[in-house]
């Protein structure tokens, strides 16, 4: 069994974030004491290396830039000092991926790391690497927390990527968002040379499949490979293995009983969890049935009876029912 973490471990580096954005409020004039409020860190701790931070501490750093800056840049300065940084003592897997295909996969395997707040789901099209971004520990209160991180996300991927591959063109990727504020996407905009942001339900990233095969600058297998070993023992999210298990299954969904047996726990002790994680376990399932019946519909253009029949629903009718309700939620 995977082991994970939960929202108030503290385990995240200051590199996950936390010092990314210190810098930023200090060259903008701003005062560390509001920027620490609610989060019974110091002045003094950001500068020691052996302080860690939990996820609630961190979303509550990115929660207190929104009344300190008017800054709609953030997001973006953010993303590009992400990485390699934040994957500490494996940041080689990335800087010596032999290519784009293997780089993404080692973000993904780490991206407990580098993008703690942020959950990922990688699914294809026959054109597209497609990216999905969701809550990975229930502490994104509102859309601007999350498209500051899933902006954030999205911009580490594009400037590490074109950092360390050959001929890489980010504008050829697609980047999908929902209810970005007008500033924000004037920015994105801008930065990433488009001429919109794509609004969406689902935030997503589209990495054309021709670009998985170039190769990185300073490729080295042996580096890699040997990271790779290493990375074993990075955690996942508890959220994000709980999506992860529900979307191997979803021809089958696990009961409630079923995914805490498998979590190893009693489903009392399930249910607290995910409580204090602001969801339950409908809630995570009906996350994972909207998140593929969305790929399904909106990328692979199947029919409401094919994606009934793959989810395994009674009738068309039901799903169009759940479809409505999952629309809601999201």
């Amino acid at each position: 069994m995977t082991e994970w973490r939960e929202n108030h471990d503290s385990y995240l580096p200051l590199q996950a974030g936390s010092a990314q954005l210190t810098d930023f409020i200090l060259q903008n004039g701003e005062h560390l004491d509001v920027f620490l409020r609610k989060t019974k860190l110091f002045q003094n701790d950001l500068q020691r290396s052996d302080v860690t931070l939990s996820a609630m501490q961190l979303a509550q750093l990115y929660r207190n830039t929104r009344a300190m800056t008017t800054h709609p840049d953030l997001a973006l300065r953010l993303g590009q000092q992400l990485l390699p940084s934040s994957l500490v003592q494996f940041s080689a897997g990335l800087m010596y991926a032999p290519d784009v295909a293997r780089a993404l996969a080692f973000l993904e395997h780490t991206q407990a790391l580098w993008s703690p707040l942020v959950h990922i789901t990688s699914l294809s099209s026959a054109g597209h690497l497609h990216w999905y971004f969701s809550d990975a520990q229930g502490v994104l209160l509102d859309a601007y927390e999350r498209n500051t991180l899933f902006v954030a996300t999205m911009e580490a991927l594009r400037s590490a990527l074109c950092w360390f591959g050959q001929g890489i063109d980010g504008r050829q990727w697609r980047y999908e968002l929902n209810s970005l504020s007008p500033a924000l996407n004037s920015e994105c905009q801008s930065h990433w040379l488009l001429g919109d942001v794509k609004h969406a339900t689902f935030a997503c990233l589209r990495i054309p499949k021709a670009q998985l095969t170039q190769p990185f600058i300073h490729a080295s297998d042996s580096l890699y490979k040997m990271t790779c070993q290493q990375i074993e023992s990075v955690p996942a999210s508890f959220l994000g293995t709980i999506q992860s298990y529900l979307l191997e299954q979803v021809t089958d969904m696990p009961s409630l009983q079923q995914m805490a047996d498998r979590l190893a726990m009693s489903p009392a002790t399930l249910k607290r969890k995910l409580k204090a994680h602001r969801t339950c376990y409908q809630k995570q399932v009906d996350s994972a049935r909207a998140l593929l019946s969305h790929h399904y519909a909106h990328v692979l253009g199947y029919s409401s009876e094919q994606i009934a029949d793959t989810l395994c629903f009674y009738d068309v009718s039901n799903f169009r029912r759940a479809m409505k309700r999952w629309l809601i939620m999201t």
